[in-house]
């Protein structure tokens, strides 16, 4: 297991709060996947990665048949809970629990940087029918919001994050069997109480996978953060959402 895959394991073991915590993305931005690869109630579409159901829960209404896949014990219980009616099976980026040519699409919200690329493209690839379609989303904090800059220092963000805020993915698509790649932004906010805000925090993956010796130092900063702001804090976001087909 690399040191990556490790910290995937241990940062999302509370699925529930994962769920609880984290933003919903904006109906623009699924608008434009849903119309990018003209899905509706024939398409089959996979959520690879799809940890709680988040996007899935709001994709399901678009398309016929949604499958979810994700490698996390924690996370799928949780998606059962809360995403009745969808199947979510075990699996990973690298090892696809389907046959081939078995989707119309493939969608992946806020876990591709967690992705073995080269290796998981070839593998999404072989489950995507003739010219598929491959969606990535991020929901990224807007740090040209001054207190939102302010908060991931406290949030030690900057040396230990696991990719980079507004990293472009797109030659990392471009050197998989994939065509046609295009990056589009749109906005989002979330609307959180102190609490929630922190509870947002502690899902970041390197702080709930330390120990409480580590946590509580970094907590405390990232409190006289949060202490300044009004009681209820609009979360800003940026939402980058890609594009691109199967290579045939």
């Amino acid at each position: 297991m690399t040191h990556k895959q490790e910290l995937a394991a241990r940062g999302f073991n509370n699925g529930d709060l994962y769920n609880a915590a984290r933003p919903s993305y904006p109906l623009d931005a699924i608008e434009f996947l849903v119309a990018a690869f003209d899905l509706g109630e024939t398409s089959t579409v996979l959520d690879l990665g799809a940890g709680t159901g988040i996007f899935t829960r709001q994709l399901l209404p678009f398309v016929g048949e949604l499958i979810a896949v994700d490698p996390s014990a924690s996370m799928r219980e949780s998606f059962r809970s809360a995403t009745p009616g969808v199947e979510i099976r075990d699996g990973s980026d690298v090892a696809i629990p389907l046959e081939d040519d078995a989707v119309d699409a493939v969608v992946v919200a806020q876990a591709f940087h967690w992705f073995d690329a080269p290796r998981a493209l070839i593998e999404i690839h072989r489950v995507l029918r003739p010219n598929g379609g491959l969606g990535l989303i991020w929901n990224e904090r807007d740090e040209s919001v001054a207190w939102v800059a302010e908060l991931t220092r406290a949030m030690q963000w900057d040396v230990r994050q696991p990719y980079k805020v507004g990293m472009d993915f797109s030659l990392i698509l471009a050197e998989g069997p994939f065509v046609d790649v295009e990056r589009v932004s749109f906005t989002n906010a979330q609307t959180l109480t102190h609490e929630g805000l922190t509870q947002r925090v502690l899902t970041t993956s390197y702080i709930a996978a330390m120990g409480e010796d580590e946590r509580a130092p970094l907590m405390g900063e990232v409190a006289a953060v949060i202490d300044t702001l009004p009681d209820l804090v609009e979360m800003p976001y940026v939402t980058d959402v890609y594009i691109a087909r199967a290579a045939t």
